[in-house]
């Protein structure tokens, strides 16, 4: 599979072996061939430009429930609950904005529609 230069180099029957495999047999094929250890897995060095400051940081919680009538977001930043919102209707939820109470948004589900393409 690897020439003399590191490089991947596939021949005809092997590409297509594994073109014909699912995503995760994809992946343990190549966990496989590599026999990479779970420790190496997990070793990973930041550069200094990317040292995470735990002062500076934080998390958003973002809490979804659909029901067959009604979609609930609850979120303490308004710019991620939309994001949020927008992602679900470009997944095809149909959705009317309904209420908002506190960090809590009420929309009303009117339905479904093929999933949208921005490719």
């Amino acid at each position: 599979m690897e020439n003399y230069f590191g490089e991947w180099h596939w021949d005809d029957s092997e590409y297509d072996f594994f073109m014909s495999l699912g995503d995760v047999a994809k992946l343990e094929y190549v966990y496989d061939y590599f026999n990479i250890s779970d420790d190496v897995l997990f070793e990973f060095e930041l550069d200094d430009e990317f040292d995470i400051d735990d002062e500076h940081t934080s998390a958003t919680s973002i809490d979804v429930v659909i029901t067959d009538t009604h979609f609930l977001l609850t979120c303490n930043d308004y710019d991620i609950a939309m994001k949020t919102i927008s992602t679900f209707q470009m997944d095809g939820y149909i959705l009317t904005f309904d209420k908002k109470k506190g960090d809590t948004y009420l929309y009303k589900c009117i339905g479904m529609s093929q999933p949208l393409s921005v490719n």
